[in-house]
């Protein structure tokens, strides 16, 4: 792969693709991978369907035969910064690797920046080191689409507060740090036995009753563990020629990435909020939004014995 990037290109023979950020080497203890930034020199030629700015891939360095593995794209025209963070939040913990992209605004009421994070964690696979995109997973509202530059309806300007890797490391830190102290207060209430409606203890079903199961279900990752579907159905809004486009992918086993809901401690930090869009008969609707952005989560239920997640609808962009 290596090789191929450093080829020489021929001026009649013009490149499809190139390099948007120069390859990063991520690792785990001993072992360790290549990461790719591939960009996507067709971009603005193809006129049907939509072309992501690039793609993210990685290879083996430990492997004995080095394959090229698909990550997720990356849809600013920019790579700004790429960093690592670890979380030490037991249900959150582990090592990513984030890529802060940047990218033009320009219309009638703002100029200057728009910078997003993409959130890639380091997983084990098997014997291999793998970089894996969780669409389930809910990203930071505050790090996405957060704008640099000058307002123009009103003529301020406006500055992004996280628009560097030290930045967005001192936020994460930060909310790492509140869940753990939050995590520490409300254990003893978080260790006691979910009771049912006739206050006895049920260990297979939180509640038949579904807003006291979605209390139990987003607060404890064990619960959600258990009573989700697989494989989960994962809906994503992506970008699309002329109108955005529902992207249907189906998850399991490790794609899945807990938890799926934040708690309350970490959905108060970012100014989410959740509730209960719809119940009827065996089917429940909740919601995870932030107030006046696209920030949008739709999580649907069915219930048999006891309410399950089947389906996760994520109409942000």
């Amino acid at each position: 792969m290596v090789a191929l990037l450093a080829q020489q290109a021929i001026a009649s023979d013009p490149q499809t693709i190139g390099e948007l950020h120069p390859p990063v080497i991520a690792s785990l203890g001993d072992q360790k991978i290549t990461v790719f930034f591939l960009k996507n020199n067709l971009k603005g030629q193809v006129k049907e369907g939509h072309v992501p700015y690039a793609e993210i891939f990685y290879t083996s360095m430990n492997a004995v035969k080095p394959s090229l593995n698909y990550v997720w794209k990356v849809e600013g025209e920019q790579i700004a910064s790429v960093f690592f963070f670890e979380r030490k939040f037991p249900e959150q913990a582990g090592k990513s690797m984030f890529v802060l992209t940047k990218q033009k605004v320009s219309h009638s009421q703002f100029e200057g920046d728009s910078y997003s994070v993409l959130e890639l964690p380091l997983v084990k696979d098997g014997d291999q080191l793998a970089l894996r995109f969780f669409s389930g997973d809910p990203p930071d509202p505050e790090l996405q689409n957060c704008l640099d530059g000058l307002n123009l309806e009103d003529d301020v300007a406006v500055e992004c507060a996280y628009k560097d890797a030290a930045s967005i490391k001192k936020r994460l830190a930060e909310l790492d740090a509140k869940m753990i102290a939050n995590s520490k207060r409300d254990q003893g209430n978080r260790q006691q036995p979910i009771k049912t409606d006739d206050d006895t203890a049920n260990a297979t079903c939180p509640s038949t009753d579904f807003s006291e199961f979605l209390t139990a279900f987003s607060e404890r990752a064990d619960v959600q563990k258990t009573f989700v579907q697989q494989p989960l159905k994962m809906v994503t809004t992506v970008a699309g020629d002329p109108e955005p486009e529902m992207e249907k992918r189906s998850l399991s086993g490790d794609q899945l990435k807990f938890p799926i809901i934040p708690d309350q401690a970490k959905r108060e930090a970012q100014g989410l909020t959740l509730t209960v869009q719809e119940q009827r008969g065996d089917k429940a609707i909740a919601i995870l939004q932030k107030p006046d952005t696209d920030y949008v989560f739709e999580y649907r239920f069915v219930r048999g014995q006891c309410w399950q997640l089947e389906e996760v609808m994520d109409y942000s962009l």
